[in-house]
């Protein structure tokens, strides 16, 4: 039976946004940790949600013995023997939930000065909180990979590497974070990130033609040369177009934002390093995504920092409307999953609706 939409099942977004809105108005110092236990209740009780859920119940109801032999990475894989061990598949998803959160939590704590904003644009990016629902793996690997700023920042090279590792004990593709050291250490002006952004369409044409031509015996590489026969003359989507607005916007205004805080060199650089990789990869949208989320999730250190462009008389109305925008951006993002679901697209609606794992 193919699922009907109802405006009735939006209820859990819904109430996520009010909690956002009602966190604004009461500026309470625990804003952040009420955020971080609204999302992570929501992620914990879940069934479903997601468009892996079920395939990692699956795997999960292949038995301990299979799990071992799995393609999992080491400490992904530990994650899934515990919950097939105990026999309670929801654990897995509540132990990969609560590490993705609360290594988030720790991160906006350490740099955002507005943990609001920073949540705000966490849960309401597709490559982010939505992701994370899918991607259980990965969305760790991701956020790992994004702490580790902190010591490529503070020049502490071993635990940078540690962190690196510890990531891609959770999805391999954690070693591509390697690259944040040196854009740590010699962060780009503008003019080189403009450079670098609009070459690197030129560049992705090259990439394509070398690696289809490849043939390096790699399981891993094969599988991507699959996923590029299969998503020829990909074209860029709407979400797509809002990354480079905001990175052109970042650009524009470059100097005004690093002189807000010296860092912001740093996290403009790796946003736009991230777009980069979301041109260099376009052929293959799976890929090109997942990649340049490890380094557009810097992008919720950056948006607080928009308020400032406005008087502080003004700033309350700011922050409502740039809470209230991600928001929109965030059920137009439920929308477009419904719409290619109607449109006989995609094979579930993957978000809606929600339904809760002790009552299956």
């Amino acid at each position: 039976m193919r699922y009907v939409f109802s405006f009735v099942d939006l209820w859990p977004y819904l109430l996520i946004a009010f909690v956002f809105l009602l966190c604004l108005f009461l500026e309470s110092k625990n804003n952040s940790r009420i955020i971080f236990l609204t999302l992570f209740i929501f992620c914990a009780l879940r069934y479903d949600v997601g468009w892996d859920y079920m395939s990692y119940i699956e795997d999960l109801d292949t038995g301990f013995d299979e799990l071992l032999d799995s393609r999992y990475e080491f400490l992904s894989k530990c994650v899934f023997l515990l919950g097939s061990f105990l026999n309670f598949y929801p654990l897995v998803f509540i132990i990969f939930a609560y590490l993705t959160l609360k290594i988030v939590y720790d991160g906006i704590k350490q740099y955002s000065i507005n943990p609001l904003l920073s949540w705000v644009v966490y849960y309401s990016m597709p490559l982010f909180f939505f992701s994370a629902l899918s991607t259980i793996r990965q969305s760790l690997a991701t956020v790992i990979v994004f702490y580790s700023y902190r010591f490529a920042k503070e020049k502490k090279y071993l635990f940078f590497l540690l962190t690196i590792f510890i990531g891609s004990l959770f999805h391999i593709s954690s070693i591509i974070g390697l690259l944040i050291l040196p854009l740590v250490l010699w962060p780009l002006n503008r003019t080189k990130n403009i450079i670098f952004f609009i070459s690197s369409f030129f560049i992705s044409t090259l990439l394509y033609n070398y690696l289809i031509n490849l043939n390096a015996g790699i399981s891993s590489l094969t599988r991507l040369q699959s996923y590029i026969l299969n998503d020829e003359n990909v074209k860029p989507n709407m979400i797509t177009y809002l990354y480079y607005a905001i990175g052109l916007f970042n650009l524009l205004f470059y100097e005004k934002l690093v002189s807000f805080n010296a860092r912001n060199k740093d996290f403009i650089t790796l946003f736009n390093f991230g777009l980069i990789m979301l041109n260099l990869l376009s052929f293959e949208p799976i890929s090109s995504l997942r990649i340049s989320a490890f380094f557009m999730l810097y992008l919720i250190y950056l948006v607080p920092y928009y308020v400032k462009f406005f008087i502080s008389s003004d700033r309350m109305i700011v922050q409502f409307s740039i809470i209230t925008g991600f928001l929109l951006l965030s059920f137009f993002y439920i929308y477009l999953y419904i719409k290619s679901y109607n449109e006989f697209l995609l094979a579930k609606t993957s978000f809606v609706p929600y339904k809760f794992w002790f009552l299956q």
